[in-house]
């Protein structure tokens, strides 16, 4: 039995897969911590421990603790990425696939609440994200910014600046997520609670509609 453990330790297999799981441990600890202490606030040891690894295992896996923040981020994004994506390539209006980018940004915070938090607190201390970040959210900002132009196309968004109405139609779900804690204190809006979550999110579709229906005098213009 001690054999085989020992040939299957030294398998590259079995190696690449001790790898794979090292790394998804130390992103799962640092998404905890950083989420908890910020980026300055979790530290390498932290780190580890929370992981059950060794001190190295960031610096030989990230090559840093800014790498590994980097891979965090970036395995929180990703998925919202490709799902603004499939709603920009939908059937339907600008408007249809427009309102669709915006149930995406929900369903994606309801599973992952952490993340808004996770990525502006560092923005909100006057950093700049990593660079994998900025790749990522300037493709989401070019995706929908391009359906406002596809929109004042097909007749179906009110002419603007592309730029400002992604950014417009993104900020209202990042919002709430962000302050979700606070409004459960304030009361009486507990986005936890799934009703209220599709009345935020049925709020937010009908906002963003009014805001980017153009008026019956713009349509033909």
């Amino acid at each position: 039995m001690s054999q085989a453990r020992h040939t299957r330790a030294e398998s590259p297999e079995t190696r690449a897969d001790v790898g794979a799981a090292t790394r998804a441990d130390l992103i799962a600890a640092g998404r905890r911590l950083f989420g908890q202490r910020g980026y300055d606030g979790a530290s390498i040891r932290a780190i580890t421990r929370e992981a059950g690894t060794n001190l190295g295992a960031v610096t030989y896996h990230f090559g840093s603790k800014r790498g590994l923040y980097a891979a965090v981020l970036e395995q929180g994004l990703r998925p919202i990425a490709a799902r603004v994506d499939a709603a920009v390539r939908s059937e339907g209006t600008s408007l249809d696939r427009m309102l669709r980018v915006v149930e995406a940004y929900f369903e994606h915070f309801e599973e992952h609440p952490d993340l808004p938090h996770l990525l502006l607190q560092e923005v909100a201390a006057g950093k700049q994200p990593p660079d994998v970040v900025l790749e990522i959210i300037r493709g989401v900002k070019e995706a929908i910014a391009g359906l406002q132009v596809e929109g004042i196309a097909d007749g179906s968004v009110r002419a603007g600046h592309p730029v400002l109405t992604a950014l417009s139609v993104v900020s209202q779900p990042i919002y709430l997520a962000l302050v979700a804690p606070l409004l459960r204190t304030v009361g009486p809006v507990d986005l936890a609670h799934p009703a209220m979550r599709r009345l935020a999110l049925e709020h937010t579709l009908a906002f963003v509609r009014a805001g980017l229906t153009p008026a019956r005098n713009e349509i033909h213009r």
